[in-house]
């Protein structure tokens, strides 16, 4: 299947790798990238700038595209995490939960393809206002960050006709039904994080991914 998220990076899977702190660093960007999606770097406030090169480095290894996921709260307090990932030139960068419509466009000047993650259709709107490539329908039902204003299926809905740019679908999204679903409905891809915490790729203690693979659909 060929949507602008394929034709963007090359991928035969229109899939992202969730950024996730402390559980997906280039060891499973690197992974996911070969098997043919886009595996994406999970950065902590406190990741130190030579944290950020070495890990990248660890993804481009794959010889794919790779990307890397910002924290926009974080950033004026660690304002080095976004000199390095400049300095990396990964092709996709997500900057979102905070104030991220400064970075937008010297990211984006930089030849990275830049996208935010947005909890309602109001700031779906906003992002691409903000000049983004792509926005991330976070549903709900998506791990992390507290947000949970408005379940997946119905943002996504709502997000797609509500801007023009690609969309990405998130939160719940688990398996290739899952995939085959946001598809249906006109997303450009999934991005999906929890899905991949229980491999062996991921920076998790082995007793934590044990407990991931192990949990119900209620846990």
């Amino acid at each position: 299947m060929r949507t602008w998220l394929t034709e963007r990076f090359g991928l035969t899977v229109p899939l992202v790798g969730a950024p996730m702190a402390g559980v997906g660093a280039g060891r499973l960007a690197a992974a996911v990238s070969a098997a043919g999606a886009l595996g994406v770097i999970g950065l902590s406030s406190a990741a130190p700038a030579s944290w950020i090169e070495a890990e990248a480095a660890v993804a481009a290894g794959s010889g794919r595209p790779y990307g890397i996921g910002l924290m926009a709260w974080a950033l004026p307090g660690n304002p080095a995490q976004f000199e390095a990932v400049l300095a990396a030139r990964p092709r996709l960068v997500s900057v979102s939960f905070g104030p991220y419509e400064r970075y937008v466009e010297e990211l984006r000047q930089a030849g990275i393809t830049v996208v935010t993650q947005a909890g309602t259709t109001d700031e779906a709107r906003a992002a691409e206002q903000a000049g983004v490539d792509a926005v991330v329908a976070r549903g709900a039902e998506a791990g992390g960050h507290g947000r949970a204003d408005v379940g997946t299926l119905p943002l996504l809905q709502s997000v797609l006709d509500a801007v023009r740019v690609p969309v990405l679908a998130a939160g719940g999204i688990a398996t290739a039904r899952g995939l085959a679903a946001v598809l249906a409905a006109g997303a450009a891809g999934a991005w999906a994080g929890t899905a991949f915490m229980g491999c062996a790729e991921t920076a998790l203690p082995e007793t934590a991914a044990a407990r991931v693979l192990a949990a119900a659909e209620t846990d």
